[in-house]
């Protein structure tokens, strides 16, 4: 008796070397990093000093939080799924969230007015993402 199987609904373009793995867990390690930081701003353990708070808009903390879940840890936890999977929309998603990321600090550096080793740290990070996007993209084509 054969069986055969009914073709997947949305079929999955696999890369050559099966899933992007090392970029699901660089995207993961940048979600953790984000998610911990989101628990830090809006759970009162996180503070920039009373000063830079008061830069914030509504000088507030949990709305900081709240961004960073937003346009950081958000995006990079779906970059890590679909990335994990193999999913077509890697490279779009890739260049996405390097492209938040770097928006990220530029925002956070017009808001705090002040600088951090972290700036320049997650301005690469972003622009690993983007470039390694563009390259998957290439890639497919």
């Amino acid at each position: 008796m054969t069986t055969h199987s009914a073709p997947a609904a949305h079929p999955v373009d696999r890369p050559a070397g099966g899933h992007h793995r090392l970029l699901a867990t660089f995207a993961g390690i940048n979600a953790l990093s984000a998610w911990f930081g989101v628990l830090g701003l809006i759970g009162g353990g996180l503070s920039f000093g009373t000063e830079l708070n008061e830069r914030l808009p509504l000088d507030s903390l949990v709305l900081a939080g709240l961004a960073l879940a937003a346009v950081v840890a958000l995006p990079s936890t779906v970059l890590a799924v679909l990335a994990w999977r193999g999913d077509p929309r890697t490279p779009a998603m890739t260049v996405l969230v390097g492209v938040l990321l770097i928006v990220w600090i530029a925002v956070q550096l017009a808001f705090l007015q002040s600088f951090s080793f972290f700036q320049p740290l997650y301005t690469a990070i972003g622009v690993a993402f983007l470039v390694t996007g563009r390259h998957l993209d290439h890639r497919r084509r």
